[in-house]
């Protein structure tokens, strides 16, 4: 929290503390308290003397500054700073001046005095323009000056608007309205203050502000348009210390006002501010009729304490000056509080605390990953005593449920309780539950655990009956996406990998459910294969081991108080402000759904994600190109798709090995064109239920020549080249033609080999073995040398840190790329806190459960570029 400097004739303030560091913040303090109290006297003898002030100012705000850390008060300081608020706040500032020195009772002070309210209002964000909203009222009492009328006691009504330019500035107006008595110089005035606010990385600010831009007249008095600026300075690149360096000068005076302030946190919850300031005064002789006014300068030293106890602030300042024919002299204090949702680490420290977390919609990789951070920050969070989540439906697949679960175990590892909440869940929510101390089970509700199957569409018999031949190539053998079309069954190398496969990904799930529940493997097939059940089911006999109680919510809440032994409340930390403006970041570029041609995008109707070659790379290379991107995160949840653009991708990759750290994380499925996007990163992490590898292409046409003949319909084609017609769907491959394309995919297909065989330090030969397109899990693809390590989104990110230079407590910020683009409808929704109507989820949920199953098993990729080679897994539909 800051306070701005008194203020003075003309707005004009200044102040010049010295450096510190926080250990010795006070004695510097308090040596500059001694320098500027103890000046030696001007002597000069002067009758009554009184300072005019600038008619257009608020409430003196002490130790607030231009730059730097800014709060609601920048409403009234620097407009622009409203463009760094975290979320809604208001602040209450009250300044008082002291009684006329007693040794010379006609000195008056200058700063004037008053109560301001203000309050500021953050809006946008991801989906729309940043705008923050500010609104002052002040009301002021100022000190007496030669001004004919005499101010009254006037009413400052002020709002502001700051929006963000870019990344790192603030732009800002503020608009001023007086009220006052009939006949005042500021009844009806209004003005208006233009800002400008910018934070340079992590150490360097720099704000500026003109004051009273339309210089308004004032009862005949035009007041004066002022310059002010400021640069800050965090040496430690933390709130730990700042310092600012100021100056103001007039449009139409000469003078030059500066100051120089301090602000260091002592202690958690615990700041010291300190401003030093040299300002103009204006001093009128009111026992000389006829006397000029004669221009003084006045020292200035402000020392205030501020406290956080969380979501209020408070601070307490006093302020000592001295200046011509005048001794060292108290000049003034003030007080603010501010109450802001974004909280400040408080003196009090944290309250223990159960946390709750709901995960009850499929995550998409952006929110899994705010999910795994944010139970990462709960073991972390010494005041979180426990946590609480439930549980319906928020893993998408195997590996993402993987990672949710080992998320919570290592939750329970830092030393915390787990509780986990069904009310009907399935087999992965039942899955990720086991990673608790407890798992609670809803009377209402079941526990549908009956493992999970997969099926694959084939379409060669509806094909024969329509008369429309499937004509496709593939390399090699396991490459059994064209499959679906040009048999009726899956040939014996599909079969046997498929098998591997789902084995590998279900024992997995038996054995880490057995080592949770203290059964064995055997024991756990053996509930799978007699599940589904009811919540009655599960109070007696073997299925009783599964979950530990069936109740009620209001049940529950006196079994967790009883597990933990004492009463701890469910609390959500609120948001607390960031101890430093900038952090290193980690780009994190997302390859999610279909790999296809040309540029990202979404299909509403069908609820279906393309990841464009052209996208992906730009986005890689924007991260290679930004200085503040330390190290690059690539996440992959692919199955494939257009091979090109799969190697438009790895081409970025490979031109970013050596420039920076550049580290893969595979989730749910990162095979084919998704691992060929993978293969030139520095390290690649999977997780064990990972689907990977899948190293081969395929292509071809549908030929419908036979389905238009039987209805009727003709054609002639005409053509230029003897193969123009080739990739036409009104004919067959000649014997020629088919051999040009098994050529053509076998050249793509070694460049896939290259691609893998250099990322990975391979012989081709050794990546065609375990290539060939056949399908492994994240655990199978470590022992053949496909990944390097088992390992989570968190482990990934971890792993670029360190490949940085940074340290494992270091905080990052993780930067996705690329930036999502919504639609209107969603951005105002969004702004709104609504979720979109006719958005692709709420279009997907309208269509019919099956024709949304079928749907989802079709390859977008081949719908884009049908006639493209193609680097894609099977089209599988899996059941729980």
């Amino acid at each position: 929290m800051r306070t701005l400097p008194p203020r003075s004739r003309r707005g004009r303030r200044s102040a010049v503390p010295a450096p510190t560091v926080p250990t010795v913040a006070v004695l510097t303090s308090a040596a500059l308290a001694v320098v500027v109290l103890a000046l030696p006297a001007l002597a000069r003898a002067q009758g009554e003397l009184r300072y005019e002030h600038e008619l257009t100012d608020g409430v003196p705000l002490p130790a607030a500054g231009l730059a730097g850390e800014h709060d609601a008060l920048a409403t009234s300081t620097n407009p622009a700073g409203l463009r760094f608020l975290g979320d809604a706040e208001a602040a209450l500032a009250i300044s008082r001046d002291t009684l006329p020195d007693p040794v010379d009772p006609d000195q008056a002070a200058a700063a004037g005095t008053g109560l301001g309210l203000f309050a500021a209002l953050p809006l946008g964000g991801e989906l729309l323009p940043r705008l923050t909203l500010g609104l002052g009222l002040e009301l002021l009492d100022p000190p007496d000056a030669t001004l004919t009328p005499a101010p009254g006691s006037p009413t400052r009504l002020t709002l502001a608007g700051a929006a963000a330019v870019g990344e790192h500035v603030g732009l800002g107006l503020s608009w001023h309205h007086f009220y006052d008595e009939p006949g005042s110089p500021t009844r009806a005035l209004d003005t208006v203050d233009l800002g400008l606010a910018a934070r340079l990385g992590a150490r360097w600010a720099a704000g500026a502000v003109v004051r009273d831009l339309t210089a308004p007249n004032a009862r005949g008095t035009a007041t004066e348009r002022r310059y002010e600026a400021e640069l800050a300075v965090r040496p430690l690149a933390t709130d730990r210390l700042e310092l600012g360096l100021g100056g103001r000068v007039g449009e139409r005076s000469a003078d030059v006002d500066g100051w120089l302030r301090v602000g260091a946190r002592l202690f958690r919850g615990v700041y010291l501010r300190s401003v030093v300031e040299s300002r103009a005064l204006t001093a009128v002789d009111l026992t000389t009729p006829g006397a000029a006014p004669e221009e003084q300068r006045e020292l200035r030293l402000t020392l205030g304490m501020e406290l956080s106890f969380g979501g209020v602030q408070g601070g307490m300042y006093g302020v000592g000056a001295r200046n011509a024919g005048a001794r060292a002299r108290f000049a003034g204090a003030a007080m603010t509080v501010r109450v802001s949702r974004e909280q400040v680490p408080s003196v009090l420290g944290d309250r223990r605390r159960i946390e709750r977390i709901d995960l009850v919609e499929k995550l998409d990789q952006r929110r899994l990953a705010q999910a795994l951070l944010a139970l990462r920050r709960l073991g972390r969070d010494p005041a979180v005593a426990a946590v609480f989540v439930q549980l319906d439906g928020a893993a998408a697949g195997w590996a993402a449920a993987h990672e949710l679960r080992q998320a919570l175990v290592d939750v329970r590892q830092a030393g915390k309780r787990v509780f986990a909440y069904l009310v009907a869940g399935d087999t992965r929510d039942y899955f990720i539950a086991t990673a608790a101390d407890r798992i609670y089970l809803d009377p209402a509700g079941g526990l549908s655990l009956t493992g999970f199957a997969a099926n694959t569409l084939y379409y060669k018999g509806v094909f024969d009956k329509l008369g429309v031949v499937a004509e496709f190539e593939k390399i090699e053998e396991y490459k059994s996406a064209p499959e679906a079309y040009t048999r009726t069954d899956p040939s014996e190398p599909a079969l046997r990998m498929r098998n591997e496969l789902y084995d590998g990904i279900y024992h997995h799930l038996l054995a880490r459910i057995g080592e949770a529940r203290g059964l064995d493997v055997a024991a756990v097939a053996a509930l799978v294969d007699a599940g589904p059940y009811t919540a009655q089911d599960l109070t007696e006999g073997p299925a009783a081991a599964l979950v530990d109680v069936v109740a009620t919510p209001e049940e529950i809440s006196d079994d967790v108080v009883q597990a933990m032994g004492v009463s701890v409340p469910v609390a959500t930390r609120a948001r607390e402000r960031p101890e430093t403006w900038s952090r290193p970041a980690v780009a994190v570029v997302s390859i999610e759904g279909d790999i296809v041609a040309g540029r990202s995008s979404t299909i509403p109707v069908l609820n279906r994600t393309s990841a464009g070659g052209e996208t992906i790379a730009k986005a890689i290379a924007q991260a290679r190109a930004d200085d503040r991107v330390a190290a690059i995160v690539l996440r992959i949840d692919s199955p494939g798709g257009s091979a090109l653009a799969s190697e438009l991708m790895a081409r970025e990759v490979f031109k970013t090995r050596g420039v920076k750290p550049i580290i893969c994380s595979l989730g749910d499925v990162a095979a084919s064109g998704g691992y060929y996007a993978a293969a030139g990163c520095d390290r690649i992490l999977a997780l064990p239920t990972t689907i990977t590898g899948s190293i081969g292409i395929y292509t071809g046409k549908f030929d419908v020549s036979g389905l238009l003949s039987r209805l009727g319909l003709s054609w002639h084609s005409y053509k230029r080249g003897a193969n123009a017609d080739m990739d036409s769907m009104f004919r067959a491959y000649s014997a020629e033609e088919r051999a040009m394309v098994k050529r053509r995919i076998r050249y793509f297909y070694g460049r896939f080999l290259d691609a893998v065989a250099s990322g990975r330090g391979m012989s081709t030969d050794a990546v065609n073995e375990i290539g060939r397109g056949r399908v492994w899990t994240g655990a199978q693809a470590v022992d053949i040398g496909l990944v390097d390590e088992l390992g989570g989104f968190l482990d990934a990110v971890a792993l670029a840190k360190r490949r940085a230079g940074l340290g494992d407590d270091d905080v990052v910020e993780l930067m996705w790329l690329p930036e999502a683009d919504p639609g209107l409808v969603q951005r105002v929704l969004a702004a709104l806190g609504r979720p979109s109507a006719n958005g692709p989820e709420a279009a997907a949920l309208a269509w019919p459960p099956a024709l949304r199953t079928l749907v989802a098993a079709l390859p977008v990729s081949l719908w884009v570029e049908p006639n493209a080679v193609q680097a894609r897994l099977p089209f599988t539909i899996v059941w729980e």
